[in-house]
């Protein structure tokens, strides 16, 4: 693979900087169903066509374009919904380096997988040290984790299942 910091978080998930062609082409021996790009459509490193390369092999392809100077929670929890949605398929997210994703990352396993800080920081201690906008959205994004928003996915699936019991 071509891309930079790639990381295998869990069986289903993986996460890297900006996939290559060669990388896209090579993604259903992962077994791999969704590709997920966290980056900006003006990254300077943004593969053109990259839809169109992702959807051609048949892998659903998801953007939530991240600002760097300004991530966004609505952002999150939209990339939380994402996760939600596409649960027992692999998954790779990309960004232009995976430094935004693994932040992602850090925070779906803390708000959503409710995994302990230690468990949590792989990837993002391998990859970076947040820089200070980044560290102030990590600490934004945990103070809002009884925000029903950020719940919302979960509390979806809740009700969901329980509409099926009940039919």
């Amino acid at each position: 693979m071509d891309a930079e910091n790639i990381h295998q978080v869990f069986d289903w998930l993986w996460t890297s900087g900006q996939l290559s062609e060669k990388d896209i082409a090579s993604l259903t021996e992962f077994g791999i169903e969704a590709v997920i790009n966290l980056a900006s459509p003006t990254s300077s490193n943004a593969l053109s066509g990259e839809a169109e390369l992702v959807t051609r092999q048949g892998i659903a392809y998801i953007h939530i374009p991240v600002a760097w100077d300004q991530p966004e929670l609505h952002r999150l929890t939209q990339f939380f919904g994402m996760l939600k949605a596409f649960e027992d398929r692999n998954v790779w997210v990309h960004c232009a380096k995976n430094m935004r994703v693994s932040v992602f990352i850090y925070l779906y396993r803390r708000l959503c997988l409710l995994e302990s800080e230690k468990a949590s920081v792989h990837p993002m201690q391998e990859i970076w040290v947040p820089n200070k906008t980044w560290q102030t959205f990590i600490r934004n994004a945990l103070s809002m984790h009884s925000n029903p928003a950020l719940k919302r996915p979960l509390i979806l699936h809740q009700l969901e299942s329980s509409s099926h019991e009940h039919s």
